[in-house]
């Protein structure tokens, strides 16, 4: 689903201390380095190709080595926090996208509220102006029909903006009622995301030293 960088290094990690290893040996490390390479969810899903590669160089590695496979070989054991942790920053990435457009249907609301506000105004007005043409002689009744002509055109663009209106706004409230709490932080989801990929990180830079000092 995701896939985390965490800022170590072969530089950074204590370097194991080195022996000579037949050519079988690295052979086989260097299937798990590959098998490590994976991405961390599919480590926590699946770490059996790692164990039982590890059992066939039982008795022939280093303990420093050992020390750092043997975690990884059981990564399993973190599939349900890191899991966990990806599925809340996969819906946090969501909701902030809900977030986002109720947001928008929000603005858009609020943009179509003044545009019938103004409408109603310019009606209001047109309306006061009839009222006061109608004390006019026959000249003024032809100013009357064309004041009367356009409110004819008015009025049905603000029931269409009426519709709008209560459109944007039941989908903002859907939008709304969508959004559920995820409980925790990010920060704490990217911990334990971090804490399982250290472990499967510090198992490929042991490997890598070990080969590179053959």
């Amino acid at each position: 689903m995701f896939s985390f960088q965490i800022g170590i290094t072969a530089q950074e990690e204590e370097e194991p201390s080195s022996a000579v290893l037949p050519d079988d040996v690295k052979a086989k490390l260097q299937e798990v380095f590959q098998l490590l390479s994976q991405d961390i969810g599919q480590l926590v899903r699946d770490a059996e190709p790692i164990r039982t590669i590890l059992k066939t160089l039982e008795g022939q590695l280093p303990e420093s080595i050992e020390e750092v496979l043997i975690p990884a070989a059981f990564i399993e054991s973190h599939r349900v926090q890191v899991f966990k942790a990806q599925k809340h920053l996969a819906d946090r990435a969501q909701q902030e996208q809900i977030s986002k457009q109720r947001d928008d249907f929000k603005n858009q609301l609020e943009s179509t509220c003044a545009e019938i506000d103004s409408l109603k105004k310019t009606k209001s007005e047109l309306e006061s102006k009839r009222d006061s043409l109608l004390q006019v002689l026959n000249r003024v009744n032809q100013e009357i029909d064309v004041v009367d002509n356009d409110l004819a055109q008015i009025q049905p663009t603000i029931i269409r903006l009426e519709r709008e209106k209560q459109e944007q706004a039941h989908q903002a409230y859907q939008l709304h009622k969508s959004m559920q709490p995820i409980p925790g932080s990010a920060s704490d989801d990217n911990k334990v995301i971090q804490k399982a990929d250290k472990i499967h990180l510090r198992a490929m830079n042991a490997i890598q030293n070990a080969l590179r000092s053959l």
